[in-house]
């Protein structure tokens, strides 16, 4: 429950957030002029940031600042049907973009090399990505290959193309068919988490993919980080009757 003084502060900041017509997308003052502004502790201050962040109004990205949420871009999809990333935000109606941040090949450790069923040797090669949407960063990645299945050496040079699917399918004959999927909440402990954000900020969710082809073979492993602030993910859930 929220205590009336963090009630009041809430308030205090929207009134001024409408008295300055800030906008989508605006960055606010930073904590300590908003905690000066206001007469309270930065405690205090940035526990009703957590609150405008839970509800959708603000969002921090480390290292930059706290902004206005962009209602302008949303995006929508329902996870009942495995789709791109990428594609996703065309059919939004956004131009899409992906932009390969590093690309390493690697000695996996247990954790990929069992889910990826992988020899004693064989190796992976680990791409980062981040995706836009009207060059808006919206979601970020990392895409976890068996080193057979991806020339790495053309990945740094050109990247994937228009898409993961569409790479696999011209250049590997590899048709992914469906994937198994695990939803999961951000771990502060874990460094793909906070890395992804730095990037997206705090309004994050995770989501585990193992990607399979048409004869059950696991094909690539993906972290996938979205902004719950642009992108929502839709599940139609139908009621058994017994």
């Amino acid at each position: 429950m929220i205590s009336k003084r963090l009630f009041e502060l809430r308030d205090n900041l929207e009134h001024y957030i409408d008295e300055n017509k800030l906008k989508s997308g605006d960055r606010l003052p930073s904590e300590p002029a908003l905690a000066k502004l206001f007469g309270v502790s930065r405690p205090t201050l940035r526990e009703c940031l957590k609150i405008l962040q839970k509800e959708g109004v603000l969002v921090t990205v480390n290292g930059s600042g706290t902004y206005l949420c962009d209602s302008s871009c949303h995006l929508s999809n329902t996870i009942n049907e495995l789709i791109g990333t990428g594609e996703l935000i065309r059919l939004s109606g956004y131009q899409e973009s992906a932009d390969i941040i590093e690309a390493d090949l690697t000695e996996p450790g247990k954790e990929w090399r069992d889910i990826l069923k992988l020899s004693e040797n064989e190796r992976v090669v680990v791409v980062k990505r981040i995706r836009k949407a009207d060059d808006k960063i919206v979601a970020m990645a990392w895409n976890i290959f068996p080193e057979s299945y991806i020339d790495y050496e053309e990945i740094n040079r050109q990247g994937f193309g228009s898409s993961i699917f569409c790479y696999l399918e011209e250049n590997q004959n590899i048709h992914i068919s469906h994937a198994e999927s695990v939803i999961c909440a951000i771990d502060r402990e874990e460094c793909f988490d906070n890395a992804a954000r730095e990037i997206l900020g705090e309004q994050i969710i995770l989501m585990k993919q193992l990607h399979f082809d048409d004869k059950q073979r696991p094909i690539f492993y993906s972290l996938d980080y979205f902004r719950t602030d642009i992108i929502v993910l839709k599940i139609r859930r139908e009621r058994k009757e017994y």
